[in-house]
C-alpha cells in the first residue's frame, strides 16, 4: 500500500472530499458545493488543503488556514477539517496529513497550530494528544448561519 500526501485539486478531488465530509464528519455537502469551496480556498495563500491517497484513491483530507487574532501574539494556523475514511484509520494517514500541514505552517512563519475537536469522539481527542497537541481549555462552539442569497 502506497500512501501519497499532496495538495488537493478542486475538480479532481471534490467528489472524494465531499464523501469524506458526509461520511466521516457527518456534514451534508454536495460534490458541486465542495468543488466551489475548494476552488475558492485553493486559490488563497492563506489556506492549504491536502489529500491522502492510497494507490491514487483519496482516503483522507486536511484543511489548514491562517488563524489571526488580536488575542494572539504570534502567527498561528488552524486545522479546519481533518477526516480519514474509517477503513483506513490507525495506519498513520491522519498523522501524515497533520505532519504535512505542520511543515507548511512552520515554513510559512506560524508558531503554532490550533485544532478543535468540538463534538469530536474520544478517538479524535486521543489522536490530537498522540500527535503532541494539548488541551488548552473547554470551549463551547457557537455558530450562526445566514440565509443563502438567491442570485437572479
Amino acid at each position: 500500500m502506497r500512501v501519497t500526501i499532496r495538495k488537493a485539486h478542486p475538480q479532481d478531488d471534490a467528489k472524494a472530499i465531499s464523501k469524506l465530509i458526509r461520511e466521516e464528519l457527518l456534514q451534508p455537502v454536495s460534490a458541486s458545493d465542495t468543488a466551489k469551496a475548494l476552488t475558492r480556498l485553493c486559490m488563497s495563500t492563506r489556506h492549504q488543503i491536502y489529500v491522502a491517497a492510497v494507490d491514487e484513491v483519496v482516503v483522507g483530507f486536511l484543511h489548514i488556514c491562517d488563524h489571526d487574532s488580536v488575542l494572539l501574539l504570534q502567527p498561528q494556523k488552524a486545522v479546519m477539517a481533518l477526516a480519514v475514511a474509517s477503513s483506513y484509520r490507525r495506519i498513520g494517514i491522519g498523522t501524515a496529513l497533520l505532519k504535512r500541514a505542520e511543515h507548511w505552517a512552520a515554513e510559512s512563519g506560524a508558531e503554532g497550530i490550533r485544532m478543535d475537536c468540538c463534538g469530536g469522539s474520544g478517538d479524535a481527542a486521543a489522536f490530537c494528544r498522540a500527535c503532541g497537541y494539548v488541551d488548552e481549555q473547554q470551549e463551547i462552539l457557537f455558530r450562526k448561519l445566514f440565509p443563502r442569497k438567491t442570485i437572479i
